[in-house]
């Protein structure tokens, strides 16, 4: 597990740097349209480590109280507002003037309204914190990655690109590599994102593995939840990897610890793959969790039409499954109700070698009705309604 801390130094550089890009007010000049979006904004000591192995997948994880205050922050604003933690505020108030009744949002600990449409409520510039081309160095640093591999022979280019695929989604990584040179070069990255874009039938597994992610301070506690996030990762991936899924996400959030899996994209599409490989992993992963780490887990598994491909801009962007049963999965994870595995109706309807018990509907986004769900039974579990001898 390789993991870094930021140190205050360059944390306080960092959040100045920042706070300068804060001329909110020029954004909505610069493009034709606004987005209409609410951030929240948090300080303090993080950490990132790589998850995962050299085989399948690796993932770069960041942990820390700034997740939670900024989650606090934009839970508080509205749409078009920016709030900045108490944390965030105590380090503005020392290179920038804030506007308001700051103060008291420090002693009560609530998040502070900094900024909204075409205005902002601090003055940055009398402490001679400007915003000049010194701070856009480093935000491209495209060309400075391939002058680092100038020096780099054959083998060596080879072993990096394997190294970097292992933190990009499958898909885009075969597509890469399956895709012919002149196509490449007769085609810009938002053609062929458009061009690769897609509505397809996937099974979508929610995972939340029941770990307290939070940083103590205690070097020996924190090494322990490094290795155990890995773990996790590593064991998700490896059954995923027995029946050719895919992983499309491993996050550390204010809600948790969550992984993201499917089949049915291109490369993970097979006949009777909810009952024969999608169902299946899913519960293997749970007992994996269980068997394997001494973690308990929360599944939702879903399927349901889901648009596949390419979300953002042409310098930063990811692969994505988006649809309403991707949404129902994370609400079932989620969910009160769920006893570890939770199902939809879809599920339940393509497979019938496992018995299920069935809960109460739900609403969900994205729905009319409310939602049948289900709760897988084992062969080795009571099944629901089993008639007494």
């Amino acid at each position: 597990v390789l993991y870094e801390t930021m140190t205050k130094p360059a944390k306080e550089r960092r959040f100045q740097r920042r706070g300068s890009l804060s001329r909110i007010q020029s954004v909505t000049s610069m493009v034709a349209g606004t987005l209409n979006v609410k951030c929240g904004l948090g300080v303090g000591e993080m950490v990132g480590m790589h998850a995962g192995d050299n085989i399948f997948r690796r993932e770069y994880l960041i942990l820390g109280n700034p997740i939670d205050q900024v989650s606090n922050a934009e839970c508080a604003a509205k749409l078009g507002e920016v709030f900045a933690s108490p944390e965030a505020l105590e380090c503005l108030s020392k290179v920038c003037e804030i506007e308001g009744d700051w103060k008291s949002a420090v002693i009560e600990r609530k998040p502070f309204c900094i900024a909204a449409l075409d205005e902002h409520f601090f003055q940055y510039e009398q402490y001679g914190i400007g915003f000049d081309n010194d701070d856009l160095r480093g935000i491209d640093e495209s060309g400075n990655v391939l002058r680092w591999c100038d020096d780099l022979d054959f083998t060596e280019l080879e072993m990096l690109k394997k190294m970097i695929s292992l933190y990009v989604h499958p898909v885009v990584v075969n597509d890469e590599n399956e895709g012919s040179m002149q196509t490449k070069k007769r085609s810009s990255d938002h053609e062929r994102h458009l061009a690769e874009a897609e509505l397809r039938n996937v099974y979508v597994m929610f995972i939340m593995p029941l770990i307290e992610p939070n940083l103590t301070g205690d070097q020996k506690k924190d090494q322990h939840l490094f290795h155990l996030l890995n773990n996790v990762m590593n064991v998700t991936t490896r059954e995923l990897g027995k029946m050719q899924g895919h992983l499309r996400q491993f996050i550390v959030d204010d809600k948790g610890v969550v992984l993201i899996g499917t089949f049915g994209l291109r490369g993970s599409t097979f006949p009777n793959m909810i009952a024969q490989r999608a169902l299946p992993v899913t519960l293997s992963i749970h007992e994996a969790l269980k068997d394997e780490l001494g973690v308990e887990s929360m599944v939702g598994g879903t399927f349901g039409r889901v648009y596949c491909g390419v979300v953002g801009g042409s310098k930063r962007h990811e692969y994505a499954a988006l649809g309403p049963s991707v949404n129902l999965a994370a609400r079932l994870m989620a969910s009160k109700t769920n006893p570890g595995v939770l199902v939809d109706k879809n599920v339940r309807m393509l497979t019938s070698q496992i018995f299920f018990k069935p809960l109460p509907p739900v609403n969900a986004k994205g729905y009319d009705d409310p939602v049948p769900i289900f709760v897988p039974v084992q062969g080795n579990e009571p099944r629901w309604g089993n008639a007494k001898n």
